[in-house]
């Protein structure tokens, strides 16, 4: 298992969802772009068929859970909804409420605006999922540009229109380079 994934993943997820990782899926890694290394997730039940199918140039497989990259995992937001989906709780989250989703679906940052609340653990510089609060589940991953500690002071100085949350990835780039899956 990758060290940075193991601490991210540790750290946000904890260890009990490390745990359902190791005993259900084979952890799959591979470079595409250089200084990026590509974290895929295949259940334990498909390994073998794909190991058949490797004399076929497969690039790759499983489920995308994110990137490691300057030695930090980057997650996707598929790990955090795949935490979801199995019970687990993650933290490492920023809230965002609906017209702060829709902007960030169109590939723009989060800002104070549309800030909802944190799940906890958060700090400043930290890769985080984006909740959509209708429904709790990742719409994408971003970079949180302030500490949790300065959002009541961005309040208090009405500065709403400040950036928190870089966007990296968000769930509507498959929308809008429609393009890009078709060929």
């Amino acid at each position: 298992m990758p060290k940075p994934f193991y601490e991210y993943v540790s750290r946000c997820m904890g260890l009990e969802f490390i745990n359902f990782i190791s005993s259900n899926f084979f952890i799959n890694t591979f470079n595409l772009k250089k200084d990026w290394i590509t974290v895929t997730l295949v259940p334990r039940e498909l390994v073998d068929s794909i190991v058949k199918l490797s004399n076929t140039n497969v690039l790759s497989s499983g489920s995308l859970c994110g990137w490691i990259h300057n030695g930090k995992f980057v997650p996707a937001p598929h790990l955090f909804n795949l935490s979801k989906r199995y019970g687990y709780k993650h933290g490492c989250s920023v809230v965002v409420k609906p017209q702060g989703v829709k902007a960030f679906l169109y590939g723009n940052d989060v800002l104070l605006a549309s800030f909802d609340h944190f799940i906890f653990p958060v700090r400043k510089g930290d890769y985080v999922a984006v909740l959509d609060s209708s429904d709790m589940h990742a719409i994408g991953t971003g970079l949180l540009l302030i500490d949790r500690d300065e959002v009541e002071k961005l309040i208090r100085e009405g500065k709403m229109l400040v950036a928190i949350v870089k966007n990296v990835f968000d769930l509507g780039i498959h929308i809008r380079n429609e393009r890009f899956f078709l060929y």
